[in-house]
């Protein structure tokens, strides 16, 4: 009878962690997308800066509505242009992009800044599916473009948008990929907060999608990255067909402040011959 007594207070404490815990991975499970996307919450700024500033607005249409875009051209004339058709982080809008982006522009690069859906402008929600068929569409309104070298089209992503620009490269004829501080998918960041993978409702895999990209693949990440841990650049760099992974001293939000960063990327595109032609 003692024992009994005694096991009560235990499995109380046993039944209310087991609550508590429900209760936590229910509320990440219904907040799961808000807290992927905090950018969706941004308000877009009256004026765009840098390589957006004068840029043409170009519009996408999709089956959930119109998502925008941002076509940059380079500052000269000619033509036709290499693309870079460049997929942000989940925490930023095509209005700011990051001002280093404008070395492509001098390269002669035209750039094509695409916006997640429901973010700024955009119609929809952000979810691996919308923001999939948003980089589709992107890619194929700009493709027929007169100013557009169609033979000369990059995918980069940064982060999450690492993902889109994968599987733009998989399922579209693109020249080559770039990927800043790629993870490998998000399955371990649910095993980081105690839940089980199949809780996600999207696990933006570039694990299992890299694979099936056949073109020259080049990978940069942070060694010191606590956002995304180095680790999975490393995976998606060795997973693609042909990568290259380039390390550098940086955490996650300053990769891109890296002057190394884009000398590789220079590097990077006149070997894979996605620069302008030389007249």
């Amino acid at each position: 009878m003692q024992q009994v007594i005694g096991m009560i207070p235990i499995t109380r404490l046993v039944l209310l962690v087991g609550v508590a815990y429900l209760g936590y991975a229910l509320l990440l499970v219904l907040f799961q997308r808000s807290l992927l996307f905090p950018g969706r919450w941004l308000t877009p700024p009256a004026m765009p800066s840098g390589v957006a500033a004068a840029a043409e607005t170009v519009w996408l249409t999709t089956s959930f509505g119109m998502v925008e875009s941002r076509l940059v051209l380079p500052n000269h004339a000619g033509g036709p242009f290499p693309l870079v058709i460049i997929f942000h982080g989940n925490g930023e809008l095509i209005d700011s992009p990051h001002p280093a982006f404008e070395q492509l522009q001098q390269l002669g690069c035209a750039l094509l800044l695409v916006e997640y859906p429901g973010y700024g402008r955009s119609a929809g929600r952000p979810r691996q599916q919308t923001i999939i068929e948003t980089a589709l569409a992107a890619f194929d309104v700009v493709r027929v473009r007169p100013v557009i070298d169609r033979t000369r089209i990059v995918s980069f992503g940064t982060s999450i948008g690492a993902y889109p620009a994968t599987v733009l490269a998989v399922q579209r004829p693109v020249q080559a990929l770039i990927l800043a501080a790629p993870f490998s998918s998000l399955r371990p960041f649910a095993h980081r907060r105690l839940l089980p993978a199949w809780l996600l409702f999207d696990s933006f895999d570039n694990l299992a999608a890299i694979p099936q990209y056949a073109g020259r693949t080049l990978v940069l990440h942070g060694q010191h990255d606590t956002i995304v841990p180095f680790e999975h650049g490393q995976q998606v760099a060795a997973a693609a067909v042909q990568g290259q992974l380039v390390p550098l001293p940086a955490d996650h939000n300053d990769l891109l402040d890296q002057s190394r960063f884009w000398d590789e990327v220079r590097t990077f595109l006149a070997a894979t011959g996605s620069l302008q032609k030389k007249t």
